[in-house]
Formats: C-alpha cells, sequence, structure tokens
C-alpha cells in the first residue's frame, strides 16, 4: 500500500506540472485579492472590471474564494515575489515564457493532492474487509479520470467533493444531522449539494426530523452566502452557466422529478447511495454537462464498483462515452492547448473536432454518444435500484 501510495503521488506531481488549463490561473488571480484584504470578490471584481487585467467574473461560490485565497496567501513565500505579475499577465505567451511555471502548477494544485488522497483514505472507511479496502484504495488513486479532471484541468470541485464522501459517510453512521451540516458546507463552495436536499429530507424517520434535515443545509449555505448577496454575486456566481446548466434540459428536470416522487410515493425505505447516484446519472445523460462535473459522481462510482464488481467495466465504459462528449466541442484546452506549457506550436495543431469534421460532423457523434451515455445510465440506475432492494443492501 505505501508503494502504491507513493507511486500515486508521483503520477500526480507529473501530471500537475505538465498540464496546464487558464482555468488555474484565473481563478488564483482572482483569489489574490483575499491577502490584499478584499473580502467580497464579486462586488470588487465588477466595480473594478475597467482596470483589472483580467476581466471575467468569479463564478464560484465563497468558500472557493476563500479556500483558494488562504491556500495562496500562505504558500506566496514559496511561490516568490514574480508570481504576482505572472497570475496577472493576461497575455497568451505567459505560460510558455515563465521559467517557474511548473513549480507554480506543481505547488497551487498541491491541495489538490492532498484531498485527492484524503479521499483516498475515506473511501476505504466504506468497507469492512481488507480486499474490498484495497480495491477502493486502488480504483480511486488508479483510474485515469478523476487523475486527468482534478489534475489537468485543475479542478476546485475537489473540495466539495471531499465534504460529499464525509456527508456519505456521516449517513452510512446513521449520522443524517452530520450528513446535512457537510452537504450545506460543501454547497458553499458549488451547489450542486443541494439537489439532495430533497430526498436526505425523506430520510428523516418523522415529521421534526425530515424538516431538521431539509432546512439545515440550506441554512447553512444561506449563512455563508449572506455576507455576499448583491447583483455582482447573483450575476457572476448564482445564475452563471456553471451552476445553472445542470437544468439545460427539460428531461434533466423531468428525471429529478421523477426520481423524487419515486421516491416520496414508492419507496418505503430510502436507500440514499442509490440516490445519489441515480440523481447525477440524470443529469450526466440529458444535460450539457462540464467535463469537470464528472468528478462529482467519481468516489461514489469507485464505492459501487467495489461492491458489485459486475458493474465496474459498465463505469469504465461510459466514463470513456462521458469524458469523450466534452473533448468533442471545439475549445483546444479540452485537448491540444493543455500541452502548450512546452511551446506555442501547439496553437497549429487540429482540435479532435476539427479531425474528425473531416469524416464526420461532431455535432452528430456527440448526440450519439449521449443516447448510449443516457440510455446506459438508465439501465445501470434499473439494476442498482432492483439489486439493492433484492438483496436489502443499504450504504
Amino acid at each position: 500500500m505505501k508503494k502504491l501510495l507513493i507511486l500515486a503521488i508521483f503520477l500526480r506531481i507529473l501530471v500537475a506540472g505538465l498540464l496546464f488549463h487558464p482555468d488555474i490561473k484565473t481563478f488564483n488571480y482572482q483569489a489574490s485579492f483575499l491577502k490584499n484584504g478584499v473580502f467580497n470578490v464579486y462586488t470588487y471584481l465588477v466595480e473594478n472590471k475597467k482596470t483589472l487585467p483580467l476581466k471575467d467574473n468569479f463564478v464560484y461560490f465563497p468558500l472557493t474564494y476563500f479556500a483558494v485565497g488562504s491556500y495562496q496567501w500562505i504558500a506566496s513565500p514559496i511561490l516568490g515575489k514574480g508570481f504576482e505579475s505572472w497570475v496577472a499577465d493576461a497575455g497568451s505567451n505567459s505560460v510558455v515564457e515563465n521559467p517557474n511555471i511548473f513549480k507554480y502548477l506543481v505547488i497551487l494544485k498541491l491541495p489538490y493532492l492532498i484531498l485527492d488522497i484524503a479521499i483516498a483514505f475515506l473511501l476505504m472507511q466504506f468497507f469492512e474487509s481488507k480486499e474490498e479496502k484495497k480495491k477502493a484504495f486502488i480504483f480511486w488513486l488508479f483510474n485515469p479520470f478523476t487523475l486527468v479532471i482534478i489534475y489537468a484541468f485543475s479542478n476546485v470541485d475537489i473540495f466539495p467533493v471531499i465534504l460529499t464522501v464525509l456527508a456519505f459517510l456521516m449517513v452510512k453512521k446513521q449520522k443524517l444531522f452530520s450528513a446535512a451540516i457537510l452537504l450545506g458546507i460543501a454547497s458553499g463552495f458549488k451547489l450542486y449539494p443541494l439537489l439532495f436536499v430533497p430526498f436526505l429530507l425523506l430520510a428523516g424517520r418523522n415529521l421534526k426530523e425530515k424538516i431538521i434535515l431539509g432546512i439545515t443545509p440550506l441554512i447553512t449555505f444561506g449563512v455563508i452566502i449572506l455576507p455576499f448577496i448583491s447583483p455582482a454575486f447573483f450575476q457572476s456566481a448564482l445564475v452563471s452557466g456553471l451552476t445553472t446548466g445542470i437544468f439545460t434540459s427539460d428531461f434533466t428536470v423531468l428525471g429529478l422529478a421523477l426520481l423524487f416522487f419515486y421516491a416520496l410515493l414508492m419507496d418505503k425505505k430510502i436507500n440514499l447511495f442509490n440516490y445519489w447516484i441515480a440523481l447525477f446519472l440524470i443529469v450526466f445523460s440529458f444535460a450539457l454537462f462540464h467535463i469537470q462535473w464528472l468528478l462529482w459522481l467519481a468516489p461514489f462510482l469507485v464505492i459501487l464498483s467495489v461492491k458489485k464488481l459486475n458493474f465496474s467495466w459498465l463505469i469504465f465504459f461510459f466514463g470513456v462515452i462521458a469524458f469523450a462528449i466534452p473533448i468533442l466541442y471545439q475549445d483546444r484546452f479540452m485537448t491540444i492547448s493543455l500541452f502548450r506549457v512546452y511551446t506555442t506550436w501547439y496553437d497549429l495543431l487540429p482540435t479532435p473536432f476539427t479531425v474528425i469534421q473531416k469524416v464526420y460532423d461532431p455535432v452528430n457523434l456527440r448526440a450519439v454518444l449521449h443516447s448510449i451515455l443516457a440510455a446506459g445510465s438508465l439501465v445501470m440506475t434499473y439494476k442498482i435500484f432492483k439489486e439493492s432492494y433484492m438483496k436489502g443492501e443499504n450504504l
């Protein structure tokens, strides 16, 4: 296990230092205002947009700003004096021309590595046998999907993800109130955990507990965002594409509504783990999802793969399809430009979209892949519920 852990850390440092996505520069520039005393970054960026080199709004929720900004302040002696000028440089060649780029990338992604490894150990807590613990450890650390999502795309969603894993560890221990608080805190990083509140509410044993479980995450989230409520916050974060993109399809809303009413009217004993899996399988089946959203579900698919090994190959297959869909967008930083850290010559290479376009319409191909993903997800959801109820399983 120690050797596997060392190898996993080495792979992560390698990918972290050698692949660059511009998001890490954007949100670290925005988070850098924290050490200068800026509390409400949303209002500050809107009011000073004309004078700032990077014009983007801060699209994440407050806890992301404080987590990234606090770490950057702690790590500033290691990052060095040139970091602030680099992170504020909007020039397209600022990446390849900076000799410290590899140091910046590794240091900025170090919190992801710590949380990533912590998730591996947390996943082991969902199992009793040593064999299953080891499988969970290996499945998480050595699957290619999370390695790319976290370290190539600089995914700050790792913060709410570890909190949702902790929340379900509390569910396993029958501590639903603690789970509700953790989901509320997680929503302070990214809003998606609040989608699960209706199902958590149904798990309450009586009306009082149901009300407590339903309002606790909402109150926790409300307390977190209350100091930032402003037109700038609503425009930048609350109604941004990263938040509302889940509901781009009517089928997503319909699927989630059907899942809830099934739980309400048909399911006498709520298995929260099954509903968390089903909820996000529906989202990824019908919504135009961002590749980074796949991290939301990844730890729970690892648990499912260990519990039901016959599902593991199917999960891997659908993972490949889910990865392929966003890669087929006409976005250079999904593929070719991740390697731009070495040389701007990569700007001359065509994207997968351009290459495939010569023989087939990539938009049609995405539609086909989305249909396969949707059909497979629905079948897998059915099998999860069927097998769980036949065997009387719970998390």
